[in-house]
């Protein structure tokens, strides 16, 4: 009996022992891993070059942005941590150095200008309240107005009236700031300036405008918005007034007013946007765009393509029965109306297609304006406020992917430099009270609209390649530059 207790004794110790062995080389194991991961220095990624050689060869965006571009975390509270140390960063930093920085070298333009990615401008921007009011003297009002940024001046001094604040601070619109202007938006690949326009538009800022747009080989299309007393009869006006003076005119001259091929006319026509278009009745549009219209502009020398600002359903019918050529969205508040809905274009454009018209969408980079929204469910399905974060770019890009998926022919971005409704991409610095967009540098958004114009050239082409088709089996969705059907 006490051999064998020994024996059991023996082979207890020992199986503790073999555990311990086993215990004490993973934990040396464990210790040599972290060390080789520690010091294994990271590989470092080489600069993706774009090639320059045209159409042929423009590089993908998810590969560029993948190799410059941070993807964005989804813990809340990690990205808005992270976001208040880089601003402190920032600003700590010489925000003078900041805003006087020469642009990025990987945003120079690789690939010729495009016609049918088109961005509205404004000629001047509304940078302070019309009439700014002071404050009560309730210290609770005075601490919710400082925080949410607003600035209080004197009774004779102005409020500033935008979220955000420019690179370029709060400028004048003079040609040399035109000209840096279009320079960018050049750069990005755009080849059109929608520039809203109505009667009170300094003339000389127009011609400057039209000056420069034809220096930086770039075309202007004219919205006409709203304005006191407008009739058919006075948009007649306008039309003949750019026709004329801008136009090709019989002689087919060259022009910096912009100009389609329309297939189904077979002639060039100007391109004109109508704000708001269904402020007037389908019939007295019949009298302007109607064949038998007694004011028409249909086969005369002032024929153009027109196209409906709409936010309902029910605006698609007016379009229709009013003679207009297509429709675009202009807000780009997804969600905000019906026409804004990014989930509503695929039935917009088979709207569209079924009475041969033309459907261009609207996007952005977000909406953030210095106005209060109040929500109220019996209207618009309790949707009031019309405010989109941009999300670090995603909301921008879902905007183009969706443009993309429903393989849209022209696309509009609102905006260039709508300061007052936050929808520009214009370069925007860190500064105390305002929004900006970090992490990313002033230009992210210039960056992301030349990536996203780039995509959007490589789908079409890649389009037209998977399906084989010719010059003769191209349908109307396919054409990327000037022709529409």
């Amino acid at each position: 009996m006490t051999v064998v207790g020994g024996h059991k004794l023996s082979s207890i110790k020992s199986m503790k022992l073999f555990v311990c062995l086993i215990g004490v080389s993973s934990f040396l194991l464990l210790i040599f891993c972290l060390y080789t991961t520690i010091s294994t220095p990271e590989k470092e990624v080489a600069p993706l070059s774009l090639p320059n050689d045209g159409y042929q060869n423009v590089v993908s965006y998810e590969l560029w942005r993948s190799q410059t571009i941070v993807p964005e975390k989804y813990n809340e509270h990690q990205v808005k941590a992270r976001i208040i140390r880089d601003k402190i960063k920032r600003l700590v930093a010489n925000n003078q150095h900041q805003a006087t920085a020469p642009a990025a070298e990987h945003r120079n333009r690789t690939i010729p200008l495009n016609r049918n990615v088109q961005i509205f401008y404004h000629g001047t921007v509304a940078w302070y309240k019309p009439q700014p009011t002071r404050p009560t003297g309730d210290r609770l009002v005075a601490r919710i107005y400082e925080n949410n940024s607003v600035s209080f001046k004197p009774n004779d001094e102005p409020v500033i009236n935008t979220a955000f604040y420019p690179k370029r601070r709060l400028y004048n619109t003079t040609e040399a700031i035109v000209r840096e202007h279009f320079n960018e938006i050049q750069n990005c690949g755009i080849g059109t300036v929608i520039l809203g326009w109505q009667p009170s538009f300094s003339d000389y800022l127009l011609r400057v405008i039209f000056k420069v747009a034809q220096q930086y080989d770039l075309q202007i299309a004219i919205e006409i918005l709203e304005y006191p007393d407008r009739t058919i009869e006075s948009i007649r006006s306008n039309i003949k007034y750019f026709t004329d003076g801008f136009g090709k005119g019989p002689a087919g001259i060259e022009s910096t007013l912009s100009y389609y091929n329309v297939l189904s006319k077979k002639r060039e026509l100007p391109l004109f946007y109508i704000r708001k278009a269904y402020s007037i009745g389908d019939t007295e549009w019949k009298r302007l765009l109607s064949r038998n219209g007694i004011l028409t502009v249909r086969g005369t020398s002032y024929d153009a393509i027109l196209l409906a600002h709409i936010t309902s359903k029910d605006h698609k019918s007016i379009v229709r029965r009013s003679g207009f050529d297509g429709f675009y969205t202009y807000l780009p508040s997804n969600g905000a109306n019906y026409a804004a809905t990014w989930k509503n274009w695929n039935q917009l454009k088979k709207f569209a297609d079924s009475y041969r018209l033309l459907f261009v969408p609207t996007i952005g980079p977000g909406y953030y304006d210095r106005r209060k929204y109040e929500r109220k469910a019996n209207q618009n399905h309790g949707i009031t406020n019309i405010k989109r974060y941009r999300s670090n770019g995603q909301y921008f890009d879902v905007g183009w992917r969706t443009s993309l998926k429903n393989n849209l022919q022209i696309i509009t971005i609102n905006s260039y430099n709508n300061w007052v409704d936050g929808t520009q991409i214009e370069a925007a610095i860190p500064v105390f009270g305002f929004r900006d967009y970090l992490p990313g540098p002033p230009e992210k958004y210039l960056d992301l609209t030349q990536s996203w114009v780039e995509e959007y050239v490589k789908y079409k082409l890649n389009n037209i390649k998977l399906n084989k088709k010719t010059d003769l089996t191209l349908n109307c969705y396919d054409f990327i530059n000037n022709t529409i059907c």
